[in-house]
């Protein structure tokens, strides 16, 4: 596993600061972390104050909530006192403590509250030392005008074709515009805006996909939390958009629990997002979906095809994504990445 230095946790911070949320002097900056993101909570107080902002930096592990008759221990359910004080004066914040399922409530109202008062918020609940690092390496700016570039393309796409050494043999038919659309998730915030980071990719739900998929960096889900870093191709079996076969002989456990999830409910088994990654930034795969999903080439989720997005005429409960190291993917005949790199355009 990669070694996680001090200096890279800084130089992420930094781009997060200065690109992402374009944190300027005499703005008011929050930061949420906890024990376990320490490390990225010192490193983002510490940029923030070289940008010239008011920073508080507030551990959920050591905060109380007294309105609500809460004793404050964690899990917390509800936003504690001094985070909510703290958001109402914020231009910016950020979220990087660990994500228990019982504080979901906990980090939608955080959320909520820096939509209302107009804050720029990053949300990167649970993320690790080294999904901080890879993510957040390249100028958010520079990502902002390539993916954009690139979503011109893809809106008038009829057609992209996915390929690789290890397996992937993808055909996909994308929708006209009327019924479907592109979604880019490039990581500038907003006023009023929560950006999960990292990001840099653009989706959408294809009006069908046929062929083999070769997963050989990363599944999602509690299982690909498990497995990290693929040893060996997962190879998904593909026919009019719905998962016949999963294989990968070496990786029972894995196969079992995927085909478990995609049996979970109606349309688990159906391929519900086209993932193009964007991020130039993110040089060698990780292991962890939430940055792989981002590095240049064609991914894809299984399940929810965020159809309020996407105009995708069907849903489903679950949700899992699977990335490729590397591979050519081609739109409308034109090589767009080759081998986690963006070609010219």
């Amino acid at each position: 596993m990669r070694q996680i230095r001090e200096e890279d946790l800084q130089r992420s911070a930094d781009v997060l600061v200065r690109t992402g949320l374009r944190l300027v002097h005499g703005e008011r900056f929050v930061v949420v972390g906890d024990a376990e993101s320490q490390p990225m909570l010192g490193a983002l107080e510490a940029a923030g104050r070289d940008a010239g902002a008011e920073v508080a930096a507030l551990r959920l592990d050591q905060l109380r909530s007294y309105s609500t008759n809460h004793s404050g221990e964690r899990p917390h359910k509800v936003l504690p006192d001094g985070v909510r004080r703290a958001m109402l004066s914020a231009q910016a914040s950020v979220f990087v403590a660990s994500a228990p399922r019982a504080e979901s409530s906990m980090r939608e109202q955080l959320v909520h509250v820096a939509a209302a008062c107009k804050g720029r918020h990053a949300q990167m609940a649970g993320i690790s030392p080294l999904a901080f690092v890879a993510g957040l390496a390249g100028d958010f700016g520079e990502l902002a005008e390539q993916g954009r570039a690139l979503e011109r393309r893809l809106e008038v796409a009829r057609e992209i074709r996915c390929e690789s050494a290890q397996g992937t043999r993808l055909v996909i038919k994308i929708a006209d515009a009327r019924s479907r659309r592109w979604l880019a998730r490039l990581g500038h915030v907003q006023p009023g805006e929560s950006v999960a980071l990292p990001a840099g990719s653009i989706v959408t739900c294809p009006e069908a996909i046929s062929g083999t998929f070769a997963a050989t960096a990363s599944v999602g889900e509690y299982f690909g939390a498990r497995e990290g870093l693929l040893t060996e191709p997962v190879v998904f079996e593909i026919v009019d958009g719905r998962v016949m076969n999963v294989l990968a002989p070496g990786c029972p456990n894995l196969i079992r629990d995927i085909e478990n999830m995609l049996h979970v409910a109606p349309n688990s088994d159906h391929v519900g997002l086209v993932v193009i990654g964007v991020n130039t930034g993110i040089g060698e795969p990780t292991g962890d979906v939430c940055v792989d999903q981002n590095r240049p080439g064609l991914h894809l989720v299984f399940g929810d095809p965020m159809a309020k997005h996407t105009g995708a005429n069907w849903s489903a409960r679950t949700s899992f994504a699977a990335c490729q190291a590397g591979g050519a993917v081609r739109v409308d005949g034109a090589l767009i990445a080759d081998e986690g790199k963006l070609t010219a355009s």
